[in-house]
């Protein structure tokens, strides 16, 4: 029986590099070398596309890129392709046959579609929601709306755009009476700790939209409300959609830093929280409908806050860590799947649904 190529796309132009080299090199050195051929294809911070065929110890230490048998390689747009195409040399190309694409980029390029897009016109299968539901999931303003107009509680917001700061004066004075500070100032489409701060007054929430503005043309104001932290992971298997255990971020210890990363906190993750069976149920029913809502395939992770015995979705990720400490593993670890059996299932849905 052939083996299944999977291209490992991994790296990126974003901040979260460096958990994305992690995550690779825990699922490359998991995936069974009996069932699969791993093609690794790293993208540099500056945003060069290389295949890796090196030490997959180098991609752990982020030294992978200075490997001199490092080529240029890029997934090929032409779905007769089916596959990527290497640069050996300025004037001989290489097509390399994928079968299916496992991305760990995270952040604005690896989240926002233009990935999942790629891969859809290329014909290759990938793991995860498609550019839509990516796209979509990332941008925060689009979250609220979509969610509200559910009848899904989200926290009270208000939205800026980057044009409307020669005006932001009136736009303060008129929002005065819907949020109060402190408020929470976020980047629209970004990973959630890039481009967020808090502010507890006019001027400081002027400096927190211009951060937000370095990183999106839009920022999302929401109230700062605080209480405890859950999230659950709902994917598909065997045309199923399933539903893990609700776990639960636990703060160690916990400050508001004004203009600084909203939230300065040190805490634990915890794979079962500590709650009754009603709001265990709630949760995971409103995680699987969220799902449907906002149209994923594959898998995403939920994000909720319970405040004041009110619960509010504050997130919806669609593509997750994937190392064995990573909130995904250790949700449905903790349901009873193995590593190798998560990577499995996840693997066998690209191929099935987006064959």
């Amino acid at each position: 029986m052939a083996k299944t190529k999977v291209a490992v796309l991994f790296g990126g132009q974003s901040k979260d590099y460096s958990v994305s080299l992690k995550s690779a090199y825990s699922v490359i050195k998991a995936l069974s070398k009996d069932n699969y051929d791993v093609i690794p294809i790293g993208i540099t911070r500056v945003g060069r596309w290389l295949y890796y065929p090196g030490n997959y110890e180098a991609i752990l230490d982020g030294t992978w890129e200075n490997d001199s048998d490092c080529c240029p390689a890029v997934i090929s747009p032409d779905a007769v392709h089916h596959g990527i195409i290497k640069l050996i040399d300025n004037s001989e190309m290489a097509l390399q046959r994928i079968d299916v694409i496992f991305s760990v980029i995270y952040g604005r390029f690896g989240e926002c579609g233009r990935i999942q897009g790629l891969c859809k016109l290329a014909g290759i299968p990938f793991l995860g929601s498609n550019l839509e539901a990516s796209s979509t999931a990332l941008d925060k303003a689009m979250t609220h709306l979509i969610l509200d107009e559910a009848g899904i509680k989200t926290i009270g917001y208000f939205c800026v755009e980057r044009s409307d700061m020669p005006y932001i004066d009136d736009i303060i004075e008129k929002r005065s009476s819907l949020l109060k500070y402190p408020l929470v100032v976020k980047a629209s489409s970004c990973s959630s700790s890039i481009g967020s701060n808090v502010a507890f007054n006019d001027n400081e929430l002027k400096s927190a939209l211009k951060i937000a503005f370095s990183h999106h043309h839009k920022a999302v104001v929401e109230a700062a409300v605080t209480g405890r932290n859950f999230c659950c992971c709902v994917y598909e298997n065997e045309g199923l959609i399933a539903v893990s255990s609700v776990g639960e971020t636990v703060p160690v210890e916990s400050t508001i830093d004004n203009l600084n990363n909203y939230i300065s906190r040190t805490s634990k993750f915890s794979p079962l929280a500590d709650i009754n069976d009603d709001l265990s149920e709630k949760i995971k029913k409103t995680a699987k409908r969220i799902f449907r809502i906002m149209d994923c395939q594959g898998y995403a992770i939920i994000d909720f806050l319970l405040s004041d015995n009110e619960l509010y979705c504050t997130k919806v990720s669609t593509i997750s860590g994937f190392n064995k400490e990573s909130v995904l593993s250790s949700l449905l670890m903790n349901d009873g799947l193995s590593y190798s059996d998560i990577l499995e299932i996840m693997l066998n849905n690209a191929l099935e649904s987006k064959a």
